[in-house]
């Protein structure tokens, strides 16, 4: 009975440690040292690591780092990149950012996988999100939800509302300000300004130079 009663107290102890937040933290594939799932402090990743709450400074070193959520500034070293599944608040410098949450802040990577940014995404190739509420560009596609902000791509495509887009190609299902060689959208309540512009409610559907709609 005293024996159970030590293992049961040395387990308690073994989860409070384990739960507690560490300042300092390696993560590896399957181990964490220490075993802490939250850090207040630094981070390293190698390869691959998930830890459930980050706050501070994470590096992943060619690795992938996994968090539920995380606070701070996230610099990807090598290959590195950084899922977060919950919420986001922070600037994230990595390779991909692939983030399933709400993101307060800013985003820059090759690749930025988002669902909801309010801040900055800036994508060396592509920025694939649903809703943006700030700056969202990329160097070629960015394909949207809602923009409540500016869209600035080569190629610009949004399944939502999109304030203002600025491309070579610009298409939205509602579109209130769109420059580009080529516009389109599915209802116009401003003003598009392009080599082409197409647009049902506008003075006509398909207008050369400048479309207005029909409410302006």
């Amino acid at each position: 009975m005293r024996n159970a009663l030590c293992f049961a107290a040395l387990a308690l102890v073994g989860c409070g440690v384990a739960q507690a937040a560490t300042p300092v933290q390696l993560s590896l594939p399957g181990i964490n040292l220490p075993a802490a799932e939250q850090v207040t402090g630094v981070r390293l990743d190698l390869l691959y690591g998930k830890t459930q709450q980050v706050k501070g400074l994470d590096l992943p070193l060619f690795a992938l780092s996994d968090t539920n959520s995380f606070t701070g500034l996230q610099l990807g070293l090598g290959l590195g990149a950084g899922r977060v599944r919950n919420q986001f608040k922070g600037v994230a410098f990595t390779l991909f950012n692939w983030h399933e949450g709400q993101d307060v802040g800013g985003n820059v990577g090759f690749v930025n996988y988002t669902r909801s940014v309010s801040g900055v995404n800036l994508g060396g190739i592509a920025n694939v999100t649903g809703d943006v509420y700030g700056i969202n560009a990329a160097g070629l596609v960015n394909y949207t939800g809602n923009v409540r902000g500016l869209n600035l791509a080569a190629l610009n495509v949004s399944r939502g509302k999109a304030l203002a887009s600025v491309g070579f190609v610009n298409y939205a299902d509602s579109a209130t300000f769109q420059l580009g060689f080529f516009n389109a959208t599915q209802h116009l309540d401003g003003i598009q300004i392009g080599l082409g512009n197409y647009a049902p409610n506008g003075i006509l559907p398909v207008m050369p130079l400048v479309n207005f709609s029909k409410s302006l």
